[in-house]
């Protein structure tokens, strides 16, 4: 058996070597070493898709609602920084918000265009970093794009809800690299927030979320999506504080990351500024920190009556 399995790597080297492939400093027969490889599968089985095993923003956990729908309608961008032990990166994210109905039903997307990244050998090993991309250094991201439906408004004066539907466009690149998964994913949530006084709220969430795996035995990962917190609103300052994470079922891989976030947002006519920071807690070792801007467009939404 051992013979066939070195014969097949061999094969695969000779393939590469005449298809006139680079040279990398990991050889295509350490990382058949490396990840064990069976002499058959296609290396994107020996990806590991959680949220451990990746780039930071490859299965993000879904930022935090308030039980209330987004009315304006906005154009925004920023900049984020992430660093663990062993990986660095910097991405350009863009984002908008649309609603459909004030106060009722809102749609919003994000993208990231492209991430410049840096990451050690041992996390390239670990992680199973295909040979042709070790090099690699520049990945895009993928599309989140969200439904937002408000709740039981004849409650609002004791307690806000909305339902949300977010959908994960698999536009990626860099999968080999274990930057992005490049499958789809989507989630769906309720979330809520009490009134403590005029300004500060208790907010949360709680949901459902899934995402598409590569490896055999298991094609999707479930998890229970969760999060809490506060959120304080005055003179066009809008700050929160929580927690949130969501819990997979695939026990040792890495796929409950849990992350404590604090967002700070104050819009000044037609432009807002915000600034964000996040540090992973549990299967997710990212400090992240997020500086950016939105233009507000001048536009009064359709009401309900």
């Amino acid at each position: 058996m051992r013979k066939i399995v070195r014969t097949r790597i061999l094969l695969f080297i000779l393939i590469s070597v005449l298809t006139g492939t680079k040279t990398f400093s990991q050889t295509a027969e350490e990382w058949a070493r490396n990840v064990n490889w069976d002499g058959v599968s296609h290396w994107s089985k020996y990806i590991v898709t959680t949220a451990a095993r990746m780039g930071p923003n490859a299965l993000p956990v879904p930022f935090i609602s308030n039980g209330n729908i987004d009315s304006t309608t906005y154009a925004g961008s920023s900049f984020s920084l992430h660093k663990m032990k062993g990986d660095r990166s910097i991405d350009l994210s863009v984002y908008g918000n649309y609603c459909i109905v004030k106060n009722l039903v809102s749609v919003d997307i994000s993208y990231e265009p492209v991430e410049w990244y840096k990451t050690s050998d041992f996390l390239k090993k670990e992680r199973h970093v295909f040979y042709q991309t070790y090099y690699d250094n520049k990945a895009r991201g993928d599309v989140h794009l969200n439904l937002n439906i408000k709740m039981f408004r004849k409650w609002e004066h004791k307690l806000q809800m909305a339902l949300r539907f977010g959908y994960r466009y698999p536009a990626s690149s860099g999968l080999a690299s274990a930057r992005y998964t490049d499958g789809m994913g989507y989630y769906f949530d309720v979330s809520f927030a009490k009134p403590l006084n005029p300004h500060l709220k208790w907010i949360g969430m709680t949901g459902f979320y899934c995402w598409q795996l590569n490896g055999d035995g298991h094609r999707q990962n479930d998890a229970f999506l969760f999060g809490s917190g506060l959120e304080w609103n005055k003179n066009n300052w809008h700050v929160q504080g929580y927690g949130a994470g969501y819990l997979g079922y695939l026990n040792g891989t890495g796929d409950k990351p849990i992350v404590l976030r604090a967002h700070i947002e104050k819009r000044h006519q037609q432009l807002g500024f915000l600034f964000r920071f996040q540090q992973g807690i549990h299967d997710f070792k990212y400090t992240s920190a997020e500086l950016g801007a939105k233009y507000f467009f001048k536009r009064n939404p359709p009401v309900l009556k």
